[in-house]
């Protein structure tokens, strides 16, 4: 009896779980984002980063660009600061994440390293210089002023370089 009434509750939390990923994609479905826009595609991603968060403005999703890259931010419902060392809620930094799995929340983000940029400075855009050719991922993460990420609030784009 234990045994069934288990099975029962882990096939309904499943199920639950399915139907709960089929409406975020129907919604999602509706809102499709138009040239030089992005949507959210990263998995750490949270509800709250449709009204808050980091929208990656350039490039576009599935741009094909030069070796030279620029990325342009744009961040909703949360302030833009230097970093300062402090985690203050609402207020925050840019960090991109070129071709690599970001920090996980409540985690540091690592120095600046060739796929890792901290935008520290309160700036809102940053370079690649000389990307290979080829298939890239840019996922854009808030960090507070101590620099570990603020949950759900990111943006990833895909785009090419071309040869």
């Amino acid at each position: 009896m234990r045994q069934a009434v288990l099975l029962t509750l882990a096939a309904s939390v499943a199920v639950a779980a399915c139907t709960s990923d089929k409406q975020s994609a129907a919604d999602s479905s509706h809102s499709a984002p138009t040239a030089g826009s992005s949507a959210a595609a990263s998995p750490n991603s949270s509800p709250a980063s449709s009204s808050s968060g980091v929208t990656i403005v350039a490039p576009g999703r599935g741009a094909t660009t030069g070796r030279d890259v620029t990325v342009t931010l744009r961040s909703q419902g949360v302030t833009i600061a230097k970093a300062d060392g402090k985690k203050t809620e609402g207020v925050g930094h840019y960090h991109l994440f070129l071709d690599t799995i970001p920090t996980a929340d409540n985690t540091v983000i690592p120095p600046t390293s060739q796929k890792i940029v901290h935008i520290g400075t309160g700036d809102s855009t940053y370079t690649f210089k000389g990307l290979p050719a080829g298939p890239h991922t840019i996922i854009a993460v808030i960090g507070y002023g101590d620099h570990t990420p603020m949950p759900g609030r990111r943006d990833t784009v895909n785009f090419t370089v071309k040869q």
